[in-house]
Formats: C-alpha cells, structure tokens, sequence
C-alpha cells in the first residue's frame, strides 16, 4: 500500500472484524478482513503512525544479527556468558567447557569440511539445551503447579517456544544461549499456557505471578534475539 513512508503489506483474510498490525522487520503488515476497505485501512495505518515509527525506530537499533563463522578464536554465548571457542586436533571429536573457553576437539581432515565444526559445536548446544530445559521445566512446573506431558526442543525460526493443547512444550533449541532469568521467563511463558492456552490478560497475569517484571524480560528477548 502506497502513500506512506515505510512499505505497507495488506493482507486479506476471513476475520470478521478486527485489523492487526504486525512488524516484520521494516515491513508493516497489515491483516484485515476482506470487507474492509482500503480507506479504512489507510486511516487506521495513520492514527497508529507515531506508535508504528517508535517499533520501527527500535528496529533499526537492535543489534545486528551476528554471524557466526565457528573459528578458531571466535566467541560464543552459553546461558548468558560468552566462551571462546578453540579448536584442537584431535581423533576423537567433542566438545566441552573448560576454563572459560569451548574448547572442540576434531580431526585436522574434518577441520577442512565446510561446516564440521558448526555442526559439532551445535550438536552441543542442542545436547546441553535438551537435558537443561528439561530439568528446569519440570522443576519450575512445581511452582507453576502444571504439569507438562512432553518437553523436547527444535529448530524453530522465529519463535522461543511453544505450547499445544496435549500439554507437549517445545523450545527452541537457541534459547540456551540466553541469560538464566531469560530462560526461566521463556519457560514459565510456556507453563502458563497449561492454564490458559491464548495471550489473554487472564493468561498475563499468570505470568506475573512468578515473574512480576516479565515485561523486561520479554523485552530483553525482543532486543536481542537476533544475537541468539
């Protein structure tokens, strides 16, 4: 939609009423019921331009999405810290903490394969992220007094994790790179949906029973995300 100045995508659906806007990194995009007019939709997009500059000003500050090259040298994130990765020749491939550092362990001819040492240091994280995310969903689902049917992590794109109606909870894998408190509020985010499976205010305040200042949290994870 033109006559603005940031790019406008309209999105027709089969809603009956309401009109969503959605930041999709500097696309706006807008959901609309396909018997709303264009007019209507450009006077909304209007009246919530101040608020649509604040989230795409904040955009443009988030830090830059850094891409790891998994060398020699390079730093990596684990619950929240920062460890240099080293590599040393070895038969016997691994990975593991030791001093600060993320020291891997691979053959001088694996070393040469475009992606081996991506691919061992990752098969780490998710490793390390399936066995912490397990223990601390179960033991903060005490708390919560919920009691999950499954806990497993993927390789999700662009959410932190995710809750279905058979009581399973997913996570995404690179969440055990964040802080612990950012952990924990992407874990009781999920709990919370046992009691009430939507983003309700009813389902909020569950939240911030256990995490009075969860909007920091979340916060956080919105401004960082891309470093994860």
């Amino acid at each position: 939609m033109d006559g603005f100045t940031f790019p406008v995508e309209v999105i027709r659906t089969n809603r009956k009423k309401s009109i969503s806007i959605q930041l999709d990194g500097a696309l706006v995009k807008i959901r609309a019921p396909k018997a709303i007019s264009d007019n209507r939709i450009r006077n909304l997009i209007a009246k919530r331009t101040p608020w649509i500059k604040t989230k795409l000003d904040e955009h443009l500050k988030r830090p830059q999405k850094i891409s790891n090259d998994f060398v020699d040298g390079e730093l990596l994130e684990y619950l929240g810290r920062s460890y240099q990765l080293k590599v040393l020749e070895n038969t016997t491939p691994s990975v593991k903490l030791k001093n600060g550092c993320l020291l891997v362990s691979i053959s001088a001819a694996e070393q040469k394969k475009p992606g081996s040492i991506q691919a061992l240091v990752e098969a780490w994280y998710k490793s390390r992220a399936e066995k912490y995310l397990q223990d601390k969903t179960m033991e903060i689902s005490k708390l919560v007094r919920v009691k999950p049917s499954s806990v497993s992590i993927k390789n999700y794109k662009s959410r932190w994790g995710a809750c279905s109606n058979t009581g399973a909870v997913i996570y995404n894998w690179r969440i055990i790179k964040a802080p612990r408190h950012i952990v924990e509020y992407v874990i009781i985010h999920e709990l919370c949906h046992l009691i009430e499976l939507n983003h309700s205010p009813r389902y909020w305040m569950n939240v911030e029973k256990f995490i009075p200042r969860w909007k920091e949290r979340r916060d956080w994870l919105k401004s960082n995300a891309n470093l994860l």
